[in-house]
């Protein structure tokens, strides 16, 4: 049975997956990437040209599973409330469906030279250019009050990033749907009783 270049490319990505997220990126070898996925060593050269182009592009299919449903156009006429959820929602089940995934995204630090430092950087600018379309729309409709929009992104961002090492590390097994219900509730409504 012959598998396509697109099935080979998501043998070499989920393998890669598999063996960064055990052994850090320092460590892992492309022949382990190799044998988990049941291909040459030199196929892996047919598709990325180095450890770091497979690195990046790993995480690079990861952000945009992660970023597919969280189109600020889709959302524009869904109300800020809603909005939210989704993004919370949308966080959670990312953590909770790829761990392996996110603990590489979040966790293992000592992958990030600067190449991979830009690279992160800029793909942290997009989601909060997203989040802070979202805000800034929101109070322009007046669902939110007229408050500062950059400190209410940095709060939405925080306690949205701060989710991932419960559900990634801890095992936290809440549901995305009543996280993401309870935690806008939390931010739409606060906690004072």
């Amino acid at each position: 049975m012959t598998v396509n270049k697109k099935g080979k490319r998501e043998l070499i990505i989920e393998a890669a997956v598999q063996v960064f997220s055990s052994k850090g990126y320092h460590n892992t070898r492309m022949e382990e990437i190799a044998n988990i996925a049941g291909i040459g060593k030199g196929t892996i050269y047919e598709y990325f040209k180095s450890k770091l182009q497979l690195f990046q592009e790993m995480l690079g299919d990861g952000l945009r599973v992660y970023f597919k449903n969280f189109d600020t156009d889709n959302m524009k006429q869904m109300p800020a409330e809603e909005r939210l959820r989704i993004i919370f929602e949308t966080h959670a089940k990312f953590c909770r469906d790829n761990k392996e995934l996110t603990r590489i995204l979040f966790w293992d630090t000592e992958v990030i030279d600067e190449e991979l430092r830009e690279w992160g950087y800029a793909q942290r600018i997009e989601k909060e250019k997203r989040i802070m379309t979202i805000i800034e729309d929101s109070i322009a409709r007046g669902e939110l009050r007229d408050i500062n929009p950059v400190l209410v992104k940095i709060i939405i961002t925080g306690a949205v990033a701060a989710m991932w090492a419960p559900i990634t590390l801890d095992g936290w097994d809440m549901e995305p749907e009543l996280l993401a219900r309870q935690a806008v509730d939390i931010i739409m409504n606060g906690i004072k009783k």
